[in-house]
Protein backbone atom coordinates (compact mmCIF):
# COMPACT_ATOMS: atom_id res chain seq x y z
CA UNK A 1 0.00 0.00 0.00
CA UNK A 2 1.17 3.51 -1.06
CA UNK A 3 1.92 6.39 1.29
CA UNK A 4 -1.12 8.35 -0.15
CA UNK A 5 -3.16 5.21 0.28
CA UNK A 6 -2.26 4.87 3.78
CA UNK A 7 -3.17 8.47 4.33
CA UNK A 8 -6.65 8.03 2.67
CA UNK A 9 -7.13 5.18 4.18
CA UNK A 10 -6.73 7.17 8.02
CA UNK A 11 -8.67 9.41 6.58
CA UNK A 12 -11.91 7.63 6.14
CA UNK A 13 -11.38 5.59 9.27
CA UNK A 14 -10.82 8.86 11.46
CA UNK A 15 -14.34 10.31 9.54
CA UNK A 16 -16.42 7.18 10.43
CA UNK A 17 -14.91 7.39 13.84
CA UNK A 18 -15.86 10.71 14.08
CA UNK A 19 -19.37 10.06 12.62
CA UNK A 20 -20.50 7.27 14.98
CA UNK A 21 -19.31 9.73 17.81
CA UNK A 22 -21.38 12.31 16.64
CA UNK A 23 -24.74 9.93 16.36
CA UNK A 24 -24.18 8.00 19.75
CA UNK A 25 -23.67 11.45 21.38
CA UNK A 26 -27.22 12.15 19.31
CA UNK A 27 -28.83 9.13 20.86
CA UNK A 28 -26.89 10.22 24.56
CA UNK A 29 -28.62 13.47 24.57
CA UNK A 30 -31.97 11.68 23.91
CA UNK A 31 -31.26 9.71 26.99
CA UNK A 32 -30.23 12.68 28.91
CA UNK A 33 -33.36 15.22 27.93
CA UNK A 34 -35.81 11.82 29.08
CA UNK A 35 -33.65 11.05 31.99
CA UNK A 36 -34.27 14.77 33.15
CA UNK A 37 -37.52 14.82 32.14
CA UNK A 38 -38.60 11.79 34.34
CA UNK A 39 -36.27 13.45 37.08
CA UNK A 40 -38.24 16.55 37.78
CA UNK A 41 -41.61 15.02 37.22
CA UNK A 42 -40.87 12.63 39.66
CA UNK A 43 -39.65 15.67 41.91
CA UNK A 44 -43.09 17.71 41.32
CA UNK A 45 -44.82 14.52 42.09
CA UNK A 46 -42.83 13.37 44.65
CA UNK A 47 -42.44 9.83 43.33
CA UNK A 48 -39.44 9.31 45.14
CA UNK A 49 -38.85 5.47 44.03
CA UNK A 50 -38.15 6.91 40.67
CA UNK A 51 -36.18 10.15 42.60
CA UNK A 52 -33.85 7.83 44.55
CA UNK A 53 -33.73 5.47 41.09
CA UNK A 54 -32.34 8.56 39.19
CA UNK A 55 -29.96 10.37 41.79
CA UNK A 56 -26.28 10.26 41.38
CA UNK A 57 -26.46 10.40 45.29
CA UNK A 58 -28.21 7.50 46.48
CA UNK A 59 -27.38 5.52 43.78
CA UNK A 60 -23.66 6.05 44.64
CA UNK A 61 -24.82 5.42 48.41
CA UNK A 62 -26.57 1.73 46.70
CA UNK A 63 -23.60 0.88 44.71
CA UNK A 64 -21.65 0.71 47.80
CA UNK A 65 -23.62 -1.54 49.74
CA UNK A 66 -24.04 -4.06 46.09
CA UNK A 67 -20.07 -4.11 46.33
CA UNK A 68 -20.44 -5.31 50.22
CA UNK A 69 -20.32 -9.28 49.74
CA UNK A 70 -22.41 -8.78 53.31
CA UNK A 71 -25.41 -11.79 53.91
CA UNK A 72 -27.37 -8.37 54.95
CA UNK A 73 -27.21 -7.17 51.55
CA UNK A 74 -30.99 -6.74 51.89
CA UNK A 75 -31.37 -4.77 54.73
CA UNK A 76 -28.63 -2.18 53.99
CA UNK A 77 -30.58 -1.28 50.90
CA UNK A 78 -33.37 -1.29 52.62
CA UNK A 79 -31.66 0.96 55.46
CA UNK A 80 -30.07 3.49 52.52
CA UNK A 81 -33.44 4.27 50.80
CA UNK A 82 -34.92 4.67 53.94
CA UNK A 83 -32.02 7.49 54.95
CA UNK A 84 -32.67 8.75 52.13
CA UNK A 85 -36.26 9.47 52.19
CA UNK A 86 -36.06 10.73 55.16
CA UNK A 87 -33.45 13.10 54.01
CA UNK A 88 -35.56 13.99 51.44
CA UNK A 89 -38.99 14.47 53.59
CA UNK A 90 -37.23 16.71 55.98
CA UNK A 91 -35.44 19.19 53.65
CA UNK A 92 -35.97 22.43 55.07
CA UNK A 93 -37.21 24.92 52.15
CA UNK A 94 -33.62 26.76 51.88
CA UNK A 95 -33.13 27.86 48.14
CA UNK A 96 -29.20 27.31 48.14
CA UNK A 97 -27.38 25.07 45.39
CA UNK A 98 -25.30 22.87 48.18
CA UNK A 99 -27.97 21.90 50.08
CA UNK A 100 -29.61 18.43 50.21
CA UNK A 101 -32.55 18.27 48.04
CA UNK A 102 -32.89 21.60 46.71
CA UNK A 103 -34.88 20.37 44.03
CA UNK A 104 -37.14 19.79 46.14
CA UNK A 105 -38.14 23.37 46.26
CA UNK A 106 -37.72 24.03 42.35
CA UNK A 107 -40.19 21.75 40.76
CA UNK A 108 -43.07 21.72 42.83
CA UNK A 109 -46.61 21.05 41.85
CA UNK A 110 -47.61 24.89 40.77
CA UNK A 111 -44.95 25.36 37.76
CA UNK A 112 -44.88 24.99 34.22
CA UNK A 113 -41.65 24.12 32.31
CA UNK A 114 -40.00 23.80 29.50
CA UNK A 115 -36.53 21.62 28.18
CA UNK A 116 -34.92 23.53 26.01
CA UNK A 117 -31.65 22.41 25.21
CA UNK A 118 -29.12 19.38 26.20
CA UNK A 119 -25.60 19.98 26.53
CA UNK A 120 -23.27 17.26 26.38
CA UNK A 121 -19.65 18.02 28.37
CA UNK A 122 -17.21 16.38 28.70
CA UNK A 123 -15.57 15.01 31.67
CA UNK A 124 -11.86 15.83 32.13
CA UNK A 125 -11.64 14.65 35.67
CA UNK A 126 -12.26 10.96 34.34
CA UNK A 127 -9.77 10.07 31.67
CA UNK A 128 -11.09 6.86 30.28
CA UNK A 129 -10.77 5.62 26.93
CA UNK A 130 -14.38 4.94 26.25
CA UNK A 131 -16.37 8.25 25.29
CA UNK A 132 -19.21 7.86 27.18
CA UNK A 133 -17.86 7.77 30.33
CA UNK A 134 -15.62 11.25 29.99
CA UNK A 135 -19.37 12.74 28.79
CA UNK A 136 -21.55 14.39 31.52
CA UNK A 137 -24.51 16.58 30.62
CA UNK A 138 -25.92 20.16 30.83
CA UNK A 139 -29.87 20.35 30.40
CA UNK A 140 -31.50 24.00 30.07
CA UNK A 141 -34.88 24.26 31.86
CA UNK A 142 -37.12 27.08 31.75
CA UNK A 143 -39.87 27.13 34.61
CA UNK A 144 -42.64 29.49 34.99
CA UNK A 145 -43.91 29.25 38.76
CA UNK A 146 -47.87 29.79 39.05
CA UNK A 147 -48.81 31.61 42.22
CA UNK A 148 -46.54 33.45 44.04
CA UNK A 149 -47.03 32.39 47.45
CA UNK A 150 -45.30 28.73 46.51
CA UNK A 151 -43.10 30.36 44.43
CA UNK A 152 -39.46 29.27 45.45
CA UNK A 153 -37.43 32.40 47.02
CA UNK A 154 -34.22 33.94 45.86
CA UNK A 155 -32.19 36.56 47.14
CA UNK A 156 -35.32 37.68 49.02
CA UNK A 157 -37.63 37.67 46.68
CA UNK A 158 -40.29 34.91 44.56
CA UNK A 159 -39.38 33.70 41.67
CA UNK A 160 -41.73 33.80 38.80
CA UNK A 161 -39.47 32.99 35.82
CA UNK A 162 -36.35 30.77 35.71
CA UNK A 163 -33.84 29.27 33.65
CA UNK A 164 -32.12 26.33 34.90
CA UNK A 165 -29.07 24.28 34.25
CA UNK A 166 -30.01 20.34 35.45
CA UNK A 167 -26.37 18.52 36.03
CA UNK A 168 -26.59 14.85 34.21
CA UNK A 169 -23.78 12.63 34.86
CA UNK A 170 -23.99 9.26 33.18
CA UNK A 171 -23.88 6.39 36.57
CA UNK A 172 -20.32 4.80 35.04
CA UNK A 173 -19.10 7.99 35.84
CA UNK A 174 -20.11 7.02 39.39
CA UNK A 175 -18.82 3.23 39.58
CA UNK A 176 -14.77 4.21 40.04
CA UNK A 177 -14.91 3.72 43.14
CA UNK A 178 -16.90 0.40 43.02
CA UNK A 179 -15.79 -1.36 40.26
CA UNK A 180 -17.03 -4.77 39.62
CA UNK A 181 -20.49 -3.63 40.24
CA UNK A 182 -22.88 -4.00 36.52
CA UNK A 183 -25.05 -1.19 36.74
CA UNK A 184 -27.87 -0.20 34.11
CA UNK A 185 -26.95 2.21 31.26
CA UNK A 186 -28.78 5.29 32.61
CA UNK A 187 -28.15 8.87 33.19
CA UNK A 188 -28.56 10.16 36.69
CA UNK A 189 -29.33 13.74 38.68
CA UNK A 190 -26.07 15.41 39.99
CA UNK A 191 -27.17 19.15 41.22
CA UNK A 192 -29.16 22.16 39.93
CA UNK A 193 -28.56 25.67 39.26
CA UNK A 194 -29.73 28.98 38.18
CA UNK A 195 -28.22 29.98 34.61
CA UNK A 196 -28.14 33.40 34.73
CA UNK A 197 -29.01 35.71 38.01
CA UNK A 198 -29.67 38.67 35.45
CA UNK A 199 -32.06 36.52 33.61
CA UNK A 200 -34.37 35.70 36.98
CA UNK A 201 -38.09 37.12 36.23
CA UNK A 202 -39.79 37.67 40.09
CA UNK A 203 -43.33 38.58 41.42
CA UNK A 204 -43.90 41.58 41.67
Amino acid sequence: MTKTNIIIAVFIILIAAAGAYIFVIGDDKKAVQEAADLYIKAVRDRNFDIIYNLNASSQKRRLFVLKDSSADRDELLKRAYNEHKALFDSAQPVFGFNAIWVEKFIFITDMNYKIVDVVMERNIDNPTAFYRKRIDAAVVVEVEYKKKDTAPIYDGKNIKKAVYLVKMIHIWNITRAVKGVVVDDKWLFKGIAIQKDGNIVYWE
